[in-house]
C-alpha cells in the first residue's frame, strides 16, 4: 500500500486554545502529563481505479479513519488525543503530518506527547472498504494483534465504529456508554467535512467547509472547524457568526462560546468578550479563560469594578503553573504596569522554562534599562537578538519601552507542556544549587549516551532550571533536539548555549546545525569563528571542508 502525506494547514493560536481544555479543563493536563491517552495517526491509504469516490478518496480517507477512531474510542470511555491536540504536537515537533512515518518516528513522538498507545494502519478502498488496524502499548514496546473490518463505503460510520470498538477493548480501558456519540453526518457532507479539513489553502477549506455546512447546516464540528478558517483568514464577522449557532445541547458548546469570545476580542468588541469569558469561568474554572479575560483588559484598559490585565494573568498562572505563555503574559503585563521587580520575576521565571523565549528577554532588557541596570540590560539585549526577538536589526542597545502587542494566546496549553517537556523540580529550596543541577547534568549526560533521550531531556531541563546560565546543559539540549530533527529548538539552544559561554564545541554544534537546516552561509561563519578560537582544530576543518569554504 502507498501512504499518502495529507497537507497540514497551520492552525492559529486562537484556533488551537479554542480546541482544548474547555471541554474538560480540570483533568485535561493531567491526562497529557500521565501517558493515559491514545494518538491515533491518520492511516495510509490505497484506492483502486473505479472505486466509489474515485482516486481523490485518497486524501481524505487516512484522515477519515483516524478522527472516526479517535471519536469512537472517546465514546467508549478511552481517552484519546484530539485532532487539533495531534496538529499541534507535529507542528512543535516539526513533523510532517502523515502516515508514511516508521514506527520509531512514531514512537518517539508518542512519548514525547505522553500517549499511552499508538493507532495506526491501512485503508483499502475497492468494491468495498477495508480496514487493517494496529495498536502498539508505548509502556511495553508491544504490538496487539491487528483489527480488521470491511464493509461498503456507505456504511463507513459503521466500520469505523466496529474498528473503533476492538481497539478500545484492547486499551483494556474500556467504559462503555460514557460518552454520548455524536449524530453521523450524511455521507456527502462528511465527504466535504473531510476534504476541508485536509486541503492545502485556507480558501480551499473555506469552499469545502461552506459546501458542508450547507449539507448539514447545523452540525457543531462543521460550524466549529469553519470558524478555525475563518479566523485563519481574519474574517472574525464570519467566524463570530458561526461560533454564535452551535447548539447549546452539543458537546461544543463550551468551545462555541469561548471561541465567539475571541472573535469579539479581535473585533475590539471587549465590553462583550468580557462578559462573554465571565459567564464562561462561572460555568467552570479554567486557565485559557483567565488568560483571555487579561489580554482583553490589556487592550481596553481596566474598566471599574474589573481586575487589573496582571490580576486575571496570575489567576491563569495559579490555575497552570507551568504554562509558560500565562507566565510571560504576567511578566509583560507587569512590565506595562511599571511594576519592574515583579516584571524580572515572572520574565526570570519564563526563560528558566525556556531559554530560547527571545520576546522575555527583550522585555527584560528595556525593564533592567529603565532600572539603570546598563550591563544586564546589555547583556539580556544581546540574546534578544540573537534569537530573532528585536524588530530593528540596526538597534544596538535596550529600547527605552516596552514593546507593543507581545501579550500571546497560547497554542496549545494542554499539549505544550510535554512536548515542552517542563521542568519538575520536587523541593524549591533546590532551585540555586549548583550541586543538583550538576547532579542532573551529569546524569542527563549518562541517559544520553544510552540513548534514552526522553528522560534524558528531562534531566537537562532540571539542570537548566536549577542553573540557567550554564553552556553545557544548553549544548546537550541542543544536541538531543538536533538528532530528534528538531533543528529550529536545536539552533536556538546552541545560541544561548554560545551567549552563556564561547567555545568551541558550541560554534562546531551551531554550525552542523545551521548546515543541516540548509543555511550554508550561516554555518561556514560559525566554522570561521570555531577556528579563529582553535586554529589547529581539526573538527572545524572537517567541517569546514564538508560545507564548502
Amino acid at each position: 500500500m502507498s501512504g499518502v502525506c495529507l497537507p497540514v494547514p497551520r492552525l492559529t493560536p486562537m484556533a488551537l486554545i479554542l480546541a482544548i481544555c474547555l471541554v474538560c479543563p480540570a483533568t485535561m493536563f493531567a491526562q497529557a502529563t500521565s501517558g493515559s491517552r491514545v494518538l491515533v495517526m491518520p492511516f495510509s491509504t490505497e484506492v483502486d481505479a473505479g472505486a466509489p469516490g474515485g482516486s481523490g478518496a485518497a486524501l481524505w480517507l487516512g484522515e477519515a479513519a483516524s478522527i472516526l477512531i479517535t471519536e469512537g474510542l472517546t465514546t467508549a470511555g478511552v481517552g484519546a488525543l484530539s485532532r487539533e491536540e495531534r496538529l499541534a504536537a507535529f507542528d512543535e515537533l516539526n513533523l510532517p503530518m502523515t502516515s508514511a512515518l516508521t514506527h520509531a518516528t512514531m514512537i518517539r513522538v508518542g512519548e514525547l506527547i505522553g500517549a499511552s498507545e499508538i493507532v495506526f494502519g491501512e485503508v483499502h478502498l475497492g468494491s468495498t472498504l477495508k480496514v487493517h488496524a494496529r495498536l502498539i502499548r508505548l509502556s511495553a514496546g508491544r504490538e496487539t494483534p491487528a483489527v480488521d473490518e470491511d464493509g461498503p463505503m456507505t456504511g463507513i460510520f459503521d466500520l469505523f465504529a466496529r474498528v473503533a470498538a476492538r481497539v478500545a477493548t484492547q486499551t483494556g480501558r474500556l467504559r462503555p456508554n460514557v460518552t454520548a456519540q455524536a449524530k453521523p453526518l450524511p455521507l456527502d457532507a462528511f465527504e466535504s467535512y473531510m476534504k476541508g479539513l485536509v486541503a492545502a489553502t485556507p480558501a480551499v477549506q473555506q469552499r469545502f467547509l461552506e459546501s458542508a455546512a450547507r449539507q448539514a447546516p447545523t452540525d457543531s464540528r462543521i460550524l466549529m472547524a469553519l470558524w478555525t478558517v475563518y479566523s485563519a483568514q481574519a474574517l472574525h464577522d464570519k467566524a463570530l457568526a458561526v461560533a454564535s449557532v452551535v447548539s447549546g445541547d452539543t458537546a461544543l458548546v463550551r468551545r462555541a462560546r469561548f471561541a465567539v469570545a475571541l472573535s469579539m476580542i479581535e473585533l475590539k468588541r471587549y465590553d462583550g468578550a468580557f462578559q462573554a469569558l465571565t459567564n464562561l469561568y462561572a460555568g467552570g474554572h479554567a486557565a485559557a479563560i483567565s488568560n483571555a479575560l487579561g489580554i482583553v483588559q490589556l487592550r481596553r484598559g481596566t474598566a471599574p469594578g474589573t481586575g487589573t490585565p496582571a490580576t486575571y494573568f496570575k489567576r491563569a498562572v495559579d490555575e497552570e503553573p507551568e504554562n509558560t505563555e500565562y507566565l510571560f503574559n504576567l511578566g509583560y503585563a507587569q512590565a506595562l504596569g511599571q511594576n519592574g521587580a515583579d516584571a524580572l520575576t515572572s520574565l526570570r521565571e519564563v526563560v528558566r522554562f525556556d531559554a530560547a523565549d527571545g520576546e522575555a528577554h527583550l522585555v527584560m532588557s528595556v525593564v533592567l534599562a529603565g532600572a539603570g541596570r546598563s550591563a544586564e540590560a546589555q547583556r539580556e539585549f544581546d540574546l534578544a537578538k540573537l534569537l530573532g526577538a528585536e524588530s530593528d536589526p540596526a538597534a544596538r542597545v535596550p529600547g527605552t519601552r516596552i514593546p507593543a502587542s507581545l501579550e500571546r494566546v497560547p497554542s496549545s496549553p494542554d499539549v505544550t507542556p510535554p512536548l515542552r517537556l517542563r521542568t519538575m523540580v520536587a523541593n524549591p529550596a533546590q532551585r540555586d544549587q549548583q550541586q543538583t543541577a550538576s547532579f542532573h547534568l551529569a546524569t542527563g549526560r549518562t541517559l544520553m549516551a544510552a540513548d534514552r533521550d526522553r528522560e534524558a531531556t528531562y534531566e537537562l531541563r532540571r539542570a537548566i532550571y536549577l542553573a540557567p546560565y550554564e553552556d553545557e546543559p544548553h549544548l546537550l539540549l541542543g544536541q538531543l533536539y538536533q538528532r530528534a530533527g528538531r533543528l529550529t529548538e536545536a539552533i536556538d539552544e546552541f545560541k544561548v548555549a554560545l551567549w552563556c559561554r564561547e567555545t568551541v564545541a558550541g560554534r562546531l554544534a551551531l554550525a552542523a546545525a545551521l548546515f543541516e537546516s540548509g543555511d550554508r552561509a550561516g554555518a561556514r561563519q560559525e566554522v570561521s569563528r570555531a577556528l579563529v578560537l582553535a586554529p589547529g582544530s581539526a573538527e572545524a576543518q572537517a567541517l569546514m571542508r564538508r560545507i564548502g569554504g
